[in-house]
């Protein structure tokens, strides 16, 4: 579920502005387009306006980014039109300029990266505007070349001659950049980020995930795990293995680091995946300059001089595993830091981050739960803040078995959603996750409450021990189709 849908409103009210203010211009500036302009000027915005045209339709593809693809259509095709009829429209620059937005819709879709189709988008609106502006303050020159001084005093105190109506459109222009600014978002849609604190159950759902990548997106898997004593147990086969024979696989000692990435393909998009199991806790101070210290003293450790090389590449698990294989000694001594700032690294990358909670605390939400929910989401709060809007966010409630019997549940029903709606009123109690619904106004936030095995029976506070009663789980997902939804 999306946590509000009041960010959607926003945007709407902004792309009926933009057309609005679009038809505005075109009407007031219609005069000024005329067909015996420059070639130049005509081939420039005949490309301009057919570049953000055909850009918007990959930014339409992805959800983040669609308001902005909206908005762009809703500016730029009356341009089109008006263009047209005035005869300032030039061909082979519209032609030049579909073709170049095409190919970088093209290459977005097929990449999964509409971080880089917004940064050029906003880029082409910063050079369109100023070119757009110059053309305008042309004219105000023409204008006024031949009057004299007393004469444009006169024509901008009428408020109903031309250089008040260029002025004014120059004044539009400045709004449509700062929205299109402001709305036109993209993010690195292939890349997932998986985070959660110990047991919250981030191997259950990554064992999950490795059933769908490989089953249904072509999937593989890449990891690196540094122990002294748990290498084989933290394997992923091994896992599944422990899984088939009815056992949970073992816990992470404080000092093991498992860094799991499983990539594929869904249509022709690529998809990828990101776990990181630290048994350790590594949920404190993510702050830049605690960040940068440590880039700094991993640096030192592995005689790296070019910081800049290490902190593009600290994100890479390759990079990490050469790490591993050439500073043997090092790496041993320095597993926290290189998990923290591996970790840093994927919080700032990721285009879409999971976060995780335990969903034993909402059995024990009043016998120490709620407490513990309470740090949690300040601490996510406080993450989401760091890191920007340029994302999408996602928390997702593991083990809802242990809250309701699942048996009888179809995942895609009323009853689902009706228990991940009472979930969330739940959290509602909680300030900390108050203040998440309230960024949700301004970020896309979604919640989903999942199961890896829905054949679990819940477990009363009377009942025994939580892990005890886990001890037959099987791999059934109950809506983990929900989170592939919103990862791919």
């Amino acid at each position: 579920m999306k946590i509000s849908e009041k960010h959607m409103i926003f945007e709407l009210i902004l792309v009926f502005l933009g057309f609005l203010l679009s038809l505005i211009f075109l009407y007031i500036g219609t005069p000024y387009w005329v067909s015996d302009a420059a070639w130049y000027i005509k081939l420039t915005l005949s490309f301009f306006i057919a570049s953000f045209i055909f850009s918007s339709s990959g930014m339409i593809i992805e959800a983040r980014s669609r308001a902005g693809g909206v908005f762009l259509l809703a500016i730029f095709l009356p341009f089109v039109y008006s263009f047209y009829y005035n005869g300032f429209l030039r061909t082979d620059g519209f032609v030049l300029g579909m073709l170049e937005g095409i190919c970088f819709s093209l290459y977005s879709y097929f990449n999964n990266r509409y971080d880089k189709l917004a940064v050029y988008l906003r880029r082409f609106i910063t050079l369109f505007f100023v070119f757009t502006s110059l053309y305008l303050v042309q004219i105000i020159s023409t204008i006024t070349s031949d009057a004299s001084p007393q004469e444009v005093q006169e024509f901008m105190s009428s408020g109903s001659n031309d250089i008040f109506k260029v002025m004014i459109l120059i004044g539009i222009l400045f709004m449509f950049c700062i929205i299109l600014n402001k709305l036109v978002h993209g993010i690195r849609a292939y890349d997932v980020f998986v985070y959660g604190p110990s047991r919250s159950g981030k191997t259950l759902l990554l064992l999950a995930f490795y059933n769908q990548f490989v089953n249904f997106l072509g999937g593989r898997r890449k990891e690196i795990i540094v122990s002294d004593k748990n290498i084989e147990s933290l394997k992923i086969e091994n896992m599944l293995m422990k899984i088939e024979n009815g056992e949970l696989p073992k816990s992470n000692l404080r000092t093991d680091l498992a860094i799991y990435v499983l990539t594929g393909k869904k249509e022709f998009k690529p998809v990828e995946m990101t776990f990181v199991d630290y048994g350790g806790e590594l949920t404190n101070d993510f702050s830049p300059k605690n960040y940068g210290e440590i880039i700094e003293d991993l640096g030192k450790r592995f005689n790296i001089a070019e910081l800049k090389i290490l902190k593009q590449n600290i994100g890479n698990i390759d990079f990490i595993i050469s790490l591993r294989d050439n500073h043997k000694n090092e790496f041993a001594d320095s597993v926290e830091k290189v998990t923290f700032a591996h970790i840093y690294k994927r919080f700032e990358s990721a285009g879409k981050i999971i976060f995780l909670v335990d969903g034993d605390h909402i059995v024990t939400y009043h016998n120490g739960g709620r407490n513990e929910l309470t740090r949690l989401f300040g601490h996510y709060a406080n993450i989401i803040n760091l890191f920007g809007k340029e994302k999408s966010y996602s928390i997702v409630v593991t083990k809802t078995d242990q809250y309701k019997d699942l048996s009888k549940i179809i995942e895609d029903s009323k009853e689902a959603e009706r228990i991940e709606r009472e979930i969330f009123d739940l959290f509602c109690e909680i300030t900390t996750f108050k203040e998440i619904v309230n960024m949700a106004s301004q970020i896309p936030i979604y919640m989903y409450t999942v199961s890896v095995d829905a054949t679990m029976m819940p477990l009363s506070m009377e009942s025994g021990n939580l892990e005890d009663n886990r001890r037959y789980l099987k791999i059934n997902p109950w809506r983990v189709g929900e989170i592939g939804k919103f990862s791919f």
